[in-house]
């Protein structure tokens, strides 16, 4: 009910706010932070963005790290295969989605900063929005400010500094 509320709101053009309730953004995001989502449109989603999106039922914010525009698809093969018909990826090519109905204009490969993985390729019409800040200590953060990626960067080498 909860995924299906955000949605609607999210397609209704309003902001939301939850709490994050998993570990796969850290530092970034830390687990039970409240994240301030914001509607976007696919098109204006950009490398480096923390977007929001539908996968299997659940939400999910992950962090873009890369755009795969369909006439780009066929470099993509073994990303993209599960997407396409069993012609391959080079049957879906064309910009305007040719023959592969769950294809829009654009792939985005995504993973959590935590993560080692990459997720599956999320497609534009799974895409809610974009995360546009963060609430920790009682204080709003911007999780694209220089500041906020520093300390990331800072907390991630003393984390490997102790191993």
């Amino acid at each position: 009910m909860f995924p299906e509320l955000v949605t609607d709101l999210l397609k209704d053009g309003y902001k939301v706010s939850f709490s994050a309730p998993g570990h796969s953004m850290y530092p970034t995001i830390m687990a039970n932070e409240t994240v301030v989502v914001g509607p976007v449109e696919p098109s204006a989603v950009r490398k480096g963005d923390i977007v929001l999106f539908r996968s299997n039922g659940s939400l999910v914010a992950h962090r873009v790290m890369g755009i795969v525009k369909d006439d780009k698809a066929s470099e993509y093969s073994t990303l993209l295969k599960s997407f396409c018909p069993e012609e391959g990826p080079s049957a879906c090519a064309s910009l305007d989605g040719g023959d592969c109905p769950s294809i829009q204009s654009r792939f985005f490969i995504l993973r959590g900063d935590a993560a080692r993985t990459f997720d599956e390729p999320v497609t534009a019409e799974q895409v809610l929005g974009k995360v546009i800040s963060l609430e920790r200590n009682g204080k709003v953060v911007n999780p694209y400010s220089l500041k906020h990626k520093l300390t990331c960067w800072a907390h991630r080498w003393a984390s490997r500094l102790k191993r």
